[in-house]
């Protein structure tokens, strides 16, 4: 696919998804969505594509969100927000927060696995501003922040910025690096993922995810379930226990 709007390297295992509209503050447009929902497609399908990097060219912005000046032109066609929860991507994803997050751009931050962000980051939202309603984004950030930060978000807009070592502080950012640091720690993450077994990865990711649907009796029995399939199914189980006892490197099935 030719790519105008995003950026996609893959290798050694990890795919790198650079949302690339710097001069745009990396505001997503109707072809910005369709590319990502395209990246996101390659790293669920791929084996080869065993965890992937989301992050944002230049280091002012990670996405400003929703590209409001071509929406006022022209609206929207692509609806389906561009973030990996929408496209059924449960391999391993690690955010690296570049810049602001605003609005929509929160998608991507909210839906990913971990949270490495840049000192200088921070997340924003205007949708009130603009005469939007923020729902979606909060949908996946209630439950991994306080509600009464997600409101001030919501209602407070650009006074109510919660700077990245807010967000490692409440527990939404994993990791607060110097900018220059962002993209090698991320890496040097994903490769330590990728040496994981594939499949017992994103069976646990999976069951995670799955578990914040439901109740905790519910997310006990969904998480058994996923437990008990992966051993009663598939070799990694007993080839990760062998590797350990026999004191050497595994060897994962891909599929």
């Amino acid at each position: 696919m030719h790519l105008e709007r995003i950026l996609f390297d893959v290798s050694s295992h990890v795919a790198t998804i650079t949302i690339n509209r710097p001069e745009r503050l990396n505001a997503t447009d109707d072809l910005t969505r369709t590319e990502l929902g395209w990246a996101w497609g390659q790293v669920r399908d791929d084996p080869d594509i065993r965890v992937a990097i989301i992050t944002g060219a230049g280091d002012r912005a990670f996405s400003a969100g929703q590209d409001i000046k071509a929406t006022a032109q022209g609206g929207i066609k692509n609806k389906v927000p561009g973030s990996r929860l929408h496209h059924n991507v449960w391999k391993p994803v690690i955010c690296a927060l570049n810049g602001m997050a605003v609005g929509g751009g929160l998608h991507q931050v909210a839906d990913a696995d971990l949270i490495i962000a840049a000192e200088h980051a921070e997340l924003i939202d205007t949708h009130l501003q603009v005469g939007n309603v923020f729902a979606l984004e909060p949908a996946v950030l209630l439950r991994r922040m306080p509600i009464s930060m997600v409101m001030q978000l919501a209602l407070m807009s650009k006074e109510g910025r919660i700077s990245a070592a807010r967000a490692h502080q409440i527990g939404l950012v994993n990791e607060v690096v110097p900018a220059d640091r962002l993209q090698q720690r991320a890496r040097e993450i994903a490769l330590s993922i990728a040496a994981l077994s594939p499949a017992t990865t994103q069976a646990s990711i999976k069951a995670m995810w799955a578990s914040l649907d439901v109740g905790l009796h519910a997310a006990n029995d969904v998480a058994y379930r996923y437990v008990l399939q992966h051993q009663m199914t598939h070799p990694d189980y007993r080839e990760g226990m062998a590797a350990f006892a026999e004191k050497r490197e595994p060897h994962w099935v891909v599929e």
